[in-house]
């Protein structure tokens, strides 16, 4: 075969389908591959460890023949002093595994987790490459998340997916060590009066899809925040007017029936249907940046009066546990409506239809004061 030249390597022609390799004969590995559609690029060939190791250096002709030789024999004398070089590998990849392999088999609440990934982690770094995580993106991520227990449970997790980064040697070090907790977690009572949460609950429309239905949706049914954003029309049954939340989905780790009151239903049918989930903004994933999304909605209230005092989304379902219980909804049939940990042997094995007539009036008491405030 002819020596490779740029003249040579200018006039190769393509070949009518697939792909044909012209070897160099100065650099042993190194190629020309030159496709149908008339592409050109210099690849390398080479082994280590047993294994083949097949690496693309660029296109031709932005790299030109001498380059091409340059580059390949800088790499296969780093591959000859430190052996293969360590497949890139994404946090989206991490995760995928981790799930797979440790979260299923081993907790009932992986579901949980698989959500909390979702809303809060894999929307940034789904294809970031897993060693270019630093510190500093860590500490920035977890202390963007809104709550005062969420940023913490998010960090605990993203620790425990770097360890078991290590424990696979695809990472020499964790990025997720020695960071303190973000949120000191100390109880919280602020609740919404009636006046500021119907104020909250109509400028949410202004937030338009996915984020006003979504906080609507807090406020009629006091579903946690990272429920309420996980919710998937598979689990909602319109027709019978109920939302199914799965073991797995909530963090008591009980089944439960949350009754969908005529106002949700409302807003639920004129939502779009844009995939798996009921709140998404790209089709694949659940809604997150709530952090952002509560600055716009508290502009928005207060263009219209004055601002609230500082209050958080998890404050609605505090609020709507507090009105419920000034409305003379019993305290048992309110930790119902929020999947409370029911007390005794009986009473934590109630079937998933215990009380649902009840919860359902409940809901539909509050929902008609929350749109009749003034």
């Amino acid at each position: 075969m002819p020596r490779l030249t740029d003249t040579r390597v200018a006039s190769i022609k393509p070949p009518a389908t697939g792909q044909e390799e012209h070897p160099d004969d100065l650099v042993t590995g190194l190629r020309l591959r030159v496709g149908a559609g008339g592409r050109k690029a210099w690849i390398v060939r080479t082994r280590a460890g047993g294994k083949p190791i097949n690496k693309t250096l660029g296109a031709y002709p932005t790299l030109k023949l001498g380059a091409a030789r340059d580059s390949a024999k800088a790499f296969l004398i780093d591959i000859a002093k430190n052996g293969a070089p360590t497949p890139k590998r994404t946090f989206g990849e991490l995760a995928d595994l981790w799930i797979e392999r440790v979260a299923k088999p081993n907790n009932r609440s992986w579901e949980l987790q698989k959500r909390r990934l979702e809303i809060h982690v894999l929307p940034k770094w789904r294809e970031r490459d897993l060693a270019s995580i630093r510190r500093a993106d860590v500490r920035e991520l977890v202390e963007g998340i809104e709550g005062d227990v969420a940023p913490n449970r998010v960090l605990t997790l993203v620790r425990t997916l770097f360890r078991y980064a290590l424990a696979r040697d695809w990472l020499g070090t964790s990025p997720a060590e020695a960071i303190g907790k973000p949120r000191q977690e100390a109880p919280r009572d602020r609740f919404l009066d009636m006046t500021e949460a119907r104020r909250a609950y109509a400028a949410s429309d202004l937030l338009g899809y996915p984020f006003g239905g979504f906080i609507k949706l807090l406020f009629l049914t006091g579903q946690r925040r990272s429920e309420v954003a996980g919710m998937r029309w598979v689990d909602l049954d319109l027709k019978e007017s109920v939302w199914i939340l799965g073991s797995e989905d909530v963090k008591s780790g009980r089944k439960h029936l949350v009754p969908l009151t005529p106002a949700a239903l409302a807003i639920l049918e004129k939502t779009p249907r844009l995939g798996e989930f009921v709140w998404t903004d790209n089709g694949r994933t659940p809604v997150s940046g709530f952090s952002k999304v509560k600055t716009r909605l508290d502009s928005y209230i207060a263009a219209q009066g004055d601002a609230l005092e500082p209050w958080v989304l998890h404050d609605i379902r505090r609020t709507v546990a507090t009105h419920l219980v000034r409305l003379g909804v019993s305290e048992t049939i309110v930790g119902r409506v929020l999947n409370h940990a029911p007390q005794g042997v009986t009473a934590r094995t109630y079937a998933l239809h215990t009380y649902a007539p009840e919860k359902g009036e409940a809901l539909e008491r509050w929902a008609a004061e929350l749109e009749s405030a003034q």
